[in-house]
């Protein structure tokens, strides 16, 4: 298998768990947003841009809450 470039993004869960692919699927809306429009980046970097994290971290618990009702 070739080497495939590219950021590939991964959810640790419980098997069965809902809404997963939603949740990957806002990580890379993010992740175009606040990311790949950023003149900065170039590919194949570090992802280090604030307004990246705080949407992904509000994102993520949002969802948690939504799952756990906390």
């Amino acid at each position: 298998m070739e080497n495939e470039p590219g950021t590939k993004f991964f959810v640790v869960c419980e098997p069965g768990t809902q809404h997963m692919e939603a949740l990957l699927k806002v990580v890379y809306e993010l992740y175009t947003d606040y990311v790949l429009k950023n003149p900065f980046y170039e590919m194949e970097m570090p992802i280090r841009f604030e307004l990246f994290d705080i949407n992904l971290t509000q994102a993520v618990q949002k969802d948690r809450v939504a799952l756990l009702g906390r």
